[in-house]
C-alpha cells in the first residue's frame, strides 16, 4: 500500500486533488500542514471576475481548517464510517488491504502526483 494510506487518503498522493473527500482535507491540513497551506494557495479570487475557486465545494480551505469544522467533519466521517460497517456491502481494495501491516513497506515518494495530474 503507498504511504500516502496511512495517514487517511483513499484515491492517490496528490495533495491538491479536488476529488478528495472533506475528512481527507482534514488528515493533510494535520499531517502536512505545508502541503495544506500550499493547496490553499490556489484559493484566490480570479482577477477579471472575481469569482472564488476552492478546492472543496461549498467552503473555501480557510473555512474548513477552523477547528469546529474540522471537528464537525470528523464527526460526521465517524458516524458515515460506522453506518458503512454495518452494511457490510462489496469491501473496496482499500479496505481490504487496510488490515494488512504496511509498517515493513519500503519508503516511496509520496510528493508525486497521480498519472491523471502528471498528464
Amino acid at each position: 500500500m503507498p504511504p500516502y494510506t496511512k495517514w487517511g487518503r483513499t484515491r492517490s498522493g496528490c495533495y491538491f486533488c479536488f476529488y478528495q473527500q472533506k475528512i481527507e482535507w482534514v488528515k493533510l491540513k494535520e499531517t502536512h500542514p505545508d502541503l495544506y497551506e500550499k493547496a490553499k494557495e490556489y484559493e484566490v479570487p480570479f482577477e477579471k471576475t472575481g469569482n472564488f475557486f476552492t478546492w472543496s465545494q461549498g467552503e473555501s480551505l480557510a473555512e474548513l481548517e477552523q477547528p469546529e469544522r474540522m471537528a464537525q467533519i470528523k464527526r460526521d466521517h465517524a458516524l458515515r464510517v460506522e453506518r458503512q460497517a454495518q452494511r457490510k456491502d462489496n469491501s473496496t481494495l482499500i479496505a481490504v488491504f487496510s488490515d494488512h501491516d504496511t509498517a515493513e513497506a519500503p519508503d516511496e515518494d509520496d510528493d508525486q502526483g497521480c498519472l491523471v495530474c502528471s498528464l
